[in-house]
Formats: C-alpha cells, structure tokens, sequence
C-alpha cells in the first residue's frame, strides 16, 4: 500500500466529515436524523476525549502531597465510614489510591459542563452574528445531550456484560439515571427543530452546565482542604456560598422565570404538545432538582455554618475533650455538606416501588439502602464503575 497517497486521502476524508458536521450544526434547517448524528459523534468525542484528558491528568497528579493530604482528610471524614458500612475490604491506602485514580475524571466532567455553557454565551450576550451564536448555543445543548448519552451506555454495559453488574448499577438508581439524562433529550431535540433560536433555550442549557461545573469545581476543591485552619474555613465558607447562590439561581429562580416564558411562548405559538410535555417535563426535573441538589445541600450548608459558628467561637483556653469534640463535629457537618446529596431520599421513592413489586427477591439480596449506598460509591468511581477497584493495586 502507498502510505504518501493514503495519509493525504485519510486526512481529506477527515476535513471532509468535519466540514459535513459543521454544515449540520450550524444550518437552522437541520432534520431529527441528522442532530441525532451530530449528538452521536459528540457522545464518541467526549469518551475519546475523557479517555485521553485523564492520562494527560494523572501523571501529574499522583501521589502530590496536597493531593494526598486532602484525600486522607476525606478518608477520615466520610470515605472510611461509607466502606465500613457497606462491608467493603479496603485499606485506607487502597482507599486514597481508588480516590487518586478517581479525581481526574471528575475534572473532566468539570470541563465538559464548562464547554457546553461557554457555548451559550455569544448568543447570551449578543456577541457576533446571531445566527452564528445561536448555533454555538445549539452544540452546547447536543454536546450535554452526547455526553449523557455516552454516561448512559456506559451504565448499562456495566449492568449488563459484568458479573457484578446489578450491585454496581442496581434497578433504582439505573431509573433515576435514565429519567434525568433522558430529559434534555426528550425536549432539547424538538426544542432545537422547531425553536433554535429562543434564547431561553439557550439560558437554560448555559445556567444548568455552568452550575454543575461550578457546583463539581466547589466540591473537588473544597474537601481536600483542612478546615482548622481559621483562613481555609473562611474560604470554604465563601466559596459553597457563591455555589449555594448560583444554585438557587440557576436551578430555582431563573429557572422558574425560563420555564414560564417558554410556556407563554407555547401557548402564544399554539404547540400545544410542546406545552404539555414541556410542563411535565420541567416538573420533573425541577422534583429531581429540588430533592437531589437544591434541598439537601442548602439544608446542609446552615447546619455547617451553625457548626462552624460554634467552632468558631470556642475561646482559646477551651479543654482538649471539647475542641476535639468540636473538631469532629465540624469534620462531619463538612462531609455531610459535600457528601449529603439528595440521591438517597429520590433512589428511596423508586427503590420501594420495586420492593413492592419482587418482596421475596428484596429479602434475599442486599437491603435497598445498602445497594443504594453501593451505587453512589460506584457513581463516582471512574468512567466504567466496575474498574474502580482493579485498577486501585496500579496506583499504590
């Protein structure tokens, strides 16, 4: 084979495919089938780009004593209490190894919920042509749409090709998966036909992204962090409130105003069948919203500042017992803030709908809240769960 001829007809095939895709995104005529395929190669660059990011990461990362500190702290404070309870055989060193192998795929989710929003802001804030910027808008939703997309055929391979699968994935939180991720697709691609341009379409998929990287960012950030240290609890206090803000902003307040505008908008239109699964689907979301993100983290956020508030104030000739006391508690008010997420309680409500439907296969498997427990362990171990003890031995 002629490689000189071959590498020059590879690379035009390839700028060939690139321009076809471009054409795509950007033409306001677009059909279902081809937003589709423009949401499939976005699925694929994403793992390509997940896949090649953490090998870039974690060379750089590995056994870094801030790296290292941090993650022992979170050991101490949550991780060692998890694995006990869900009878798990791990060495603190094997645990910190898991979590170091762990931590650069959740920058990389970071990363890719800051492009997305990036995207939207040329249309936001009028920047170049409108057009342009609208269709900028536009791959920021298809990008979340792939990369949900990829997330979902990664849990159910696991679910469905390993022996372990079901205890790494179990029915319940495959559903609330599936139900959340499902969501943008079920109107981010109609809404993309038939209105491109609203740019309340384009605010909701910037405040949803950004939140969650801000949200990601605040939290890998602020549990390596030694909160005795009077200047680093100021600043953990600062920054979980501008998350807690950004929060309530984007997932309560403004969400709530970009809804009804795109109601009136419906209603005005006459799309009656935009606005009946519309309403039904932002009710959904805004249920998943409230239970998993909003309600346990700003509940959890007054009981550490109420907690901190304590510590704060204890006077420097206070006895040994009662500044440890204080100490652990301030400890366990941080990881019940940055570990507490509402998972649990919404996995409860669709957990005992399938305790109701198998009462005798419930009994003789895991208990629900084990599972469950088990699942968000899972959820944030690396791309494929199952993987995140094997590969845990490469690292010590």
């Amino acid at each position: 084979m002629n490689t000189t001829l071959a590498t020059p007809n590879m690379t035009w095939r390839l700028e060939s495919i690139s321009s076809h895709l471009l054409d795509i995104a950007f033409d306001k005529n677009s059909t279902a089938s081809q937003l589709f395929l423009i949401v499939a190669v976005f699925a694929v660059v994403w793992f390509i780009v997940f896949y090649i990011l953490k090998s870039i990461i974690r060379p750089f990362v590995h056994n870094k004593p801030w790296l290292l500190e941090g993650l022992e702290r979170h050991y101490e404070r949550t991780a060692k209490k998890q694995f006990a309870e869900l009878k798990i055989n791990m060495t603190k060193e094997e645990c910190i190894a898991w979590s170091m192998n762990d931590w650069p795929r959740m920058q990389c989710i970071l990363l890719q919920h800051l492009a997305g929003s990036l995207l939207c802001i040329p249309s936001l804030f009028g920047i170049g042509d409108p057009s342009v910027a609208s269709s900028l808008a536009i791959c920021g939703v298809l990008s979340e749409i792939g990369w949900e997309l990829q997330d979902m055929i990664e849990i159910l391979f696991v679910r469905a090709f390993f022996k372990n699968g079901k205890a790494i994935w179990p029915d319940a939180i495959v559903i609330v998966f599936l139900v959340h991720h499902s969501l943008s697709t079920i109107l981010g691609l109609p809404m993309i036909l038939y209105y491109r341009s609203n740019r309340s379409l384009h605010w909701l998929c910037f405040d949803l992204q950004f939140a969650a990287a801000m949200a990601l960012w605040v939290g890998e950030y602020t549990k390596l962090m030694d909160i005795t240290n009077p200047s680093k609890l100021r600043q953990f206090k600062v920054l979980n409130f501008i998350a807690c803000v950004t929060m309530l902003w984007t997932r309560v307040i403004h969400w709530t105003y970009l809804c009804f505008d795109l109601y009136i908008t419906w209603w005005q239109d006459e799309a009656y069948t935009f606005l009946s699964i519309g309403i039904l689907v932002s009710i959904g979301f805004t249920a998943f919203s409230y239970i998993a993100c909003v309600k346990p983290f700003c509940r959890n956020f007054v009981k550490f500042l109420h907690v901190s508030e304590i510590y704060e104030k204890l006077p420097t000739n206070a006895a040994p017992e009662k500044r440890r006391s204080s100490v652990v508690q301030l400890d366990q008010a941080m990881a019940d803030l940055l570990e507490g997420d509402g998972m649990m309680e919404l996995t409860d409500v669709v957990g005992n709908l399938f305790e109701r439907r198998q009462p005798s296969i419930r009994r003789k498997s895991v208990p629900m809240h084990s599972r469950k427990r088990m699942s968000l362990v899972f959820a944030h171990s690396k791309s494929f769960g199952h993987e995140a003890f094997h590969d845990t031995k490469k690292y010590l």
